[in-house]
């Protein structure tokens, strides 16, 4: 049984259909990215399985439970976590704080340490932890929203677009901050604009296109697929 199945999923916004019988899986452990030109979905499949967007064919379960119809906050409790593209920090609050916050369901002592376990990963954060997050850089940022939602310990992240507006550097930095946390047995479920970097680190990858699943396989593989490259990668 997959941990996270998406299984015959049509969606939209209003009379707007954007998803049409969309299916994916994420197994315990692995690293799923999902590619596509602008306007496939993406983004959508994320919302719906986070909770954000109701399927209105289909289902989505985490570990064999349908969370069709819940809500974000207790799809949190279950296990899975979200990190949005845009609006993921807490600007005017300072880097701890905004750890702080990400753990809201824990007591004192866990709280501490599941910052040590996060300052672990993103040594960064641990030499900026009483700098106000609205002055780092858009890389610090983006571990700065990864590692809050780290803080609850889930079993699946769900990331949607991590690399979005960083300079190349910064994207390698993030890249390998991804597979980092993924080797501490965190699922991770990515939506990347950086097709090839991506699929070459995913252990397999989601082609779509208007709104359907159109390849999946190994990600490395697809990544060196003449055809997806040609029709989907610009290449």
């Amino acid at each position: 049984m997959p941990l996270l199945k998406v299984d015959g999923v049509t969606s939209g916004y209003g009379d707007m259909e954007v998803l049409r019988d969309v299916s994916l899986a994420v197994e315990a452990g692995e690293i799923v990215s999902i590619i596509g030109p602008n306007g496939a979905g993406k983004s959508t499949v994320m919302k719906v399985v986070f909770g954000q967007l109701r399927p209105w064919q289909g289902k989505v379960e985490l570990d064999g439970r349908d969370i069709s119809r819940l809500p974000p906050y207790e799809i949190v409790t279950l296990g899975m976590c979200y990190v949005p593209q845009v609006a993921n920090i807490f600007t005017d609050l300072t880097v701890e704080e905004n750890l702080e916050l990400g753990a809201f369901a824990l007591a004192g002592r866990e709280v501490a340490e599941r910052k040590a376990r996060i300052y672990e990963l993103f040594p960064r954060l641990k030499e900026r932890a009483r700098q106000e997050a609205g002055k780092m850089s858009g890389g610090e940022r983006q571990m700065l929203a990864m590692g809050s939602a780290l803080m609850l310990d889930p079993r699946l992240l769900l990331l949607d677009e991590p690399s979005a507006g960083l300079a190349p550097k910064m994207v390698d930095v993030i890249f390998e901050r991804i597979i980092r946390v993924n080797q501490t047995g965190v699922a991770i479920l990515m939506v990347e604009q950086n097709a090839r970097e991506s699929l070459k680190m995913a252990h397999r990858g989601y082609v779509m296109a208007n709104g359907q699943n159109r390849v999946e396989g190994p990600g490395p593989a697809l990544a060196d697929d003449p055809d997806v490259a040609r029709l989907y990668l610009g290449g």
